[in-house]
């Protein structure tokens, strides 16, 4: 509170799903209400708080990444970072999928289902990030993650064919 009365503070949290299965599998180390009560604690004090997802994760499939969309919509932060999962080289995530690989989501999905997500948030949520970066060494899969600029491309065509705005599908919870 007091560095944050001198100059802005924000404070990124890595909440990237709202399901705890999946968190669990993932070893993302704490739960939703840890999340929760962060976002209570930041916000009291008057700390913008931007929250990190990860769309393709293990075991999710699109109805879990736009219901993480939608609890994020509802929360009081003030901005989103979204990532693709990638699996990297050395990670307990890279020995499962080079031992037995699972489906992850091609660069169509990813741009369809990020697309809807957008459409789900609150039109005053700034949306910093919409793809993330794995070194290039490291990176196993998928590999259409290491061009940023064509999934940006890529989303700004299917936001304008689908006529798609932040906030077209924004339902606050009662």
């Amino acid at each position: 509170s007091s560095f944050n009365a001198r100059t802005y503070v924000q404070v990124e949290l890595g909440l990237q799903t709202v399901h705890e299965k999946t968190a669990e599998r993932i070893n993302r180390g704490h739960d939703l209400a840890c999340v929760e009560k962060a976002i209570v604690a930041l916000r009291k004090r008057s700390i913008d708080v931007v929250v990190h997802i990860i769309n393709g994760l293990p075991g999710e499939d699109e109805s879990m990444m736009l219901k993480t969309a939608r609890w994020l919509a509802n929360q009081d932060i003030q901005g989103v970072k979204f990532h693709m999962l990638c699996v990297l080289r050395h990670t307990a995530l890279g020995e499962q999928y080079e031992n037995a690989p699972f489906a992850l989501l091609s660069l169509e999905r990813y741009v369809d289902i990020l697309a809807k997500q957008i459409a789900l948030l609150r039109p005053d949520i700034v949306v910093h990030r919409l793809s993330g970066d794995a070194p290039e060494a490291d990176l196993i899969a998928p590999t259409w993650t290491k061009k940023k600029f064509v999934v940006m491309n890529e989303l700004d065509k299917r936001l304008k064919t689908l006529d798609i705005r932040q906030g077209d599908a924004y339902e606050p919870d009662v």
